[in-house]
């Protein structure tokens, strides 16, 4: 039997909000995904292993040592790199998704349709001009032309190479993924093709396939992380860096107070364009009884959100949690609207919500859930109304507030330095990386660990992610974090200035000096592409291929697809890249040995597995220290 790690004891002591109102929701009866997680032990060790398939029905077929082979004769290699191969399709056909809307969005916001604007004009630029478009042209009828161009990107066939990645892929890295014939076309198109090649009995070589998976990070890379970043911050502005709070300590009991919760932030931001400047609604609210309408962040689009208005006095009242706290936030009893976006919404949400006030509304058209019938599906050309319409939703439900549970908010709460791109990097650095370059030569900082990604009830609630993270300042090691990872480095107090004084004696010369947090939070699950970004622009200042670089990644708790396809580009892109829990390959050997092994040979990077957290952060250690040698720093 499985050690039952999903109990809340596991949890560090700074996670108190999160162990009170798990014994709230017990009182009342709800059941959460801590709750729920420990019905489903044993969890089933097929599955764990990666060595079942049901693709046909002449199965479901499992491999074990007296049954070698599944039906068909596939073995546990073929059936495990078919399985992952189909995670990653799931995880960029997500992706794909979000970087449609940006397309749709910025489209429309070009030709006046949205409240949104040109935000970001150089990126606008420099974007358009990496896929060829004249410069030169009226903004926004530049805007137009760059997103039917995006458009084409993206779905274009798989014979004509993406741009993006001949454009902004290092030299070295361009010519090692050529060798191995994986730079992608047009990522639909590469969807068609892996889907259908990982139907039982087509494409059974599970070389091919992790090379298929490959080919497929690259697109989810360029298209789905740094097109889909780089769209929205031309929409709603580069981050800029400011401070705000987080933990559940935030809400306020005298406020409409409304969530957005997901990964796409565009619904949030208009909400929070009518709070700041809507005063009949403000009105409506008084008339309410309540003192002003705010808006909290949850997951993703919270974090997006955080990045560029983290000004409170603009309606944005902080960052509540991750995925494992959604639950947990509707048990306060003090939300009154959920607007549920794109992906990562469980049905324990509204679960729990039925036991409160609270309305919980999908503003996506890929989102239904349930027992939910209130939808508001996103349209660009019509957000400023819908975002109203959601607004006055949420004061109808505070007028109901405490008629059915009372309300129960914790008091913790942590200061959040956020905002952090490479624009608002570059300004702390006086507009060069050559301050960041000199102090990782000089030793004071020693490398760089991205630790991104989501959180994992196998851990805790956010254990595994703080322990490394903790582990990794000691050693010196700047840690960046993105995804539902940073809620919990945000709530732990890690991404304020006074975390210093928890990190290694050199790193917290440097940021003190530099008046920065050891934990940079560059936004969400979508910004790694932000941070790939960096660590090319890294790369290219000191002439050498990413893989060269004095940099790890991790996500040790990753939970879903979407986190499949991001580890595979790590590996692709040259990284030590450490991951948590075990994924579903374990069973397989051939494939476990290629991607903890061979592939280091193929493209520089690799997977680590280690699941104690302190010797995981000793194989990063290792592996920094190697680079730097290598570079003769």
């Amino acid at each position: 039997m499985r050690k039952k790690t999903g109990d809340l004891r596991t949890c560090t002591s700074s996670r108190a909000s999160i162990q009170e109102m798990h014994l709230r929701a017990k009182e009342l009866g709800i059941r959460t995904t801590f709750d729920r997680y420990q019905d489903q032990l044993p969890q089933c060790g097929f599955g764990m292993e990666g060595v079942c398939c049901q693709l046909c029905s002449h199965g479901p077929c499992r491999i074990t040592a007296k049954a070698p082979r599944a039906i068909c004769g596939a073995t546990a290699d073929t059936i495990a790199a078919r399985n992952m191969l189909r995670l990653a399709c799931h995880g960029l056909s997500a992706y794909c998704h979000q970087l449609e809307e940006a397309i749709n969005t910025l489209k429309a916001t070009a030709q006046g349709k949205t409240p949104y604007s040109i935000r970001a004009v150089d990126k606008l630029k420099d974007m358009a001009a990496l896929l060829g478009l004249d410069t030169n042209k009226e903004l926004n009828a530049l805007a137009v032309e760059l997103a039917d161009a995006v458009t084409y990107e993206l779905r274009k066939g798989t014979n004509e190479p993406l741009k993006l990645v001949e454009k902004l892929a290092p030299p070295a890295r361009l010519e090692k993924w050529k060798a191995l014939g994986i730079i992608p076309g047009g990522p639909l198109s590469e969807l068609r093709d892996a889907m259908t090649m990982s139907m039982s009995n087509i494409n059974t070589d599970y070389v091919s396939l992790l090379l298929t998976t490959m080919k497929l990070s690259i697109a989810t890379g360029y298209m789905g992380l740094m097109a889909t970043t780089n769209i929205q911050d031309i929409i709603l502005g580069n981050p800029s860096i400011g401070v705000t709070e987080a933990d559940l300590g935030v809400i306020d009991t005298e406020t409409v107070n409304i969530v957005a919760h997901g990964h796409v932030p565009y619904v949030g931001a208009a909400v929070l364009n009518e709070i700041a400047n809507n005063a009949e609604l403000q009105a409506e609210a008084r008339a309410a009884g309540a003192k002003g309408i705010k808006l909290y962040g949850s997951m993703d689009t919270g974090q997006e959100l955080l990045q560029r208005l983290n000004d409170a006095g603009q309606g944005y009242a902080g960052q509540l949690g991750n995925w494992l706290t959604q639950e947990l936030m509707v048990t306060t009893g003090a939300i009154d609207l959920v607007m549920m976006d794109l992906n990562c919404s469980i049905p324990g949400l509204k679960l729990a919500a039925d036991k409160f006030h609270t309305k919980v509304v999908s503003v996506s058209h890929v989102l239904r859930m349930e027992g939910v019938d209130t939808i508001i599906d996103y349209e660009p050309e019509k957000v400023k109304e819908q975002a109203v319409e959601l607004i006055r939703m949420a004061i109808a439900a505070y007028k109901n507030r405490g008629t059915v549970n009372a309300v129960h908010i914790p008091k913790n709460k942590s200061t959040v330095v956020a905002g952090v791109g490479i624009e608002s990097l570059l300004s702390v650095l006086g507009g060069s990386l050559t301050p960041l370059l000199d102090v990782i030569k000089s030793g004071a900082i020693k490398g760089i660990a991205t630790v991104v990604g989501c959180t994992n009830n196998r851990n805790g609630h956010d254990s595994a992610s703080l322990r490394l993270i903790r582990e990794l300042l000691k050693k010196d090691i700047l840690v960046i974090t993105s995804g539902c990872v940073s809620s919990g480095a945000q709530i732990e107090g890690l991404q304020r200035p006074e975390a210093a004084e928890m990190v290694g004696d050199n790193l917290k010369g440097i940021c003190k000096a530099l008046g920065i947090p050891p934990v940079l939070n560059f936004g969400s699950c979508v910004d790694i592409g932000r941070i790939c970004l960096a660590v090319t622009a890294i790369a290219n200042a000191l002439g050498v291929d990413t893989s060269d670089l004095p940099v790890a990644a991790s996500a040790p708790e990753y939970l879903e697809q979407k986190a499949v396809a991001d580890g595979f580009f790590a590996v692709t892109f040259g990284l030590f890249t450490h991951l948590g829990p075990v994924p579903p390959v374990g069973g397989a050997p051939n494939v476990v040995k290629i991607l903890t092994q061979d592939v280091e040979q193929l493209t520089g990077g690799k997977v680590c597995v280690e699941q104690d957290m302190a010797k995981a952060a000793n194989l990063i250690e290792e592996h920094i220290v190697r680079k730097r040698k290598a570079l003769g720093i």
